[in-house]
């Protein structure tokens, strides 16, 4: 599994959440088998300027626990989120295991104990990695 080390983002800042923001994230719950329980939705800011969205799920029950059932479950809700082929791909960011889109809407999912966290970006900047560590690294509030 590849590992990066990206650079900070810089100006990394959340707000509330838009109808288009919480749209982008509909097809998880869709998706979910009832394993997810919305806890948040923001805006996503690099810099003063919308990049994006993300969105903050608990997860129900102890299935959730297993490595190898996390990485199947964020595969099926990226792949929801960022069309039928997004054939996400998996990086390793400290010890943070990232899943990322490769096509369709650019969009970023992970894991953090019962948490589940799915980023989207709009347009072509930041990177969508470097985007996805620096939520990882600075969560979106009430997560």
């Amino acid at each position: 599994m590849p590992r990066i080390s990206p650079s900070p983002v810089a100006g990394l800042a959340y707000g509330a959440a838009s109808a288009a923001d919480r749209a982008h994230f509909a097809p998880a719950l869709k998706v979910s088998g009832g394993l997810l329980v919305p806890s948040s939705v923001h805006t996503l800011a690099v810099g003063g300027s919308d990049v994006g969205g993300v969105a903050v799920y608990a997860t129900k029950g102890g299935a959730t626990k297993s490595t190898t059932f996390q990485d199947q479950y964020v595969v099926q809700v990226v792949n929801a989120v960022a069309g039928p082929k997004a054939s996400p791909r998996f990086f390793r960011a400290g010890s943070q295991v990232i899943a990322l889109s490769t096509h369709g809407v650019p969009v970023a999912g992970w894991f953090q104990g019962d948490r589940l966290t799915l980023v989207y970006r709009t347009g072509s900047a930041p990177d969508l990695a470097v985007l996805a560590v620096g939520v990882s690294a600075t969560p979106p509030p009430g997560s």
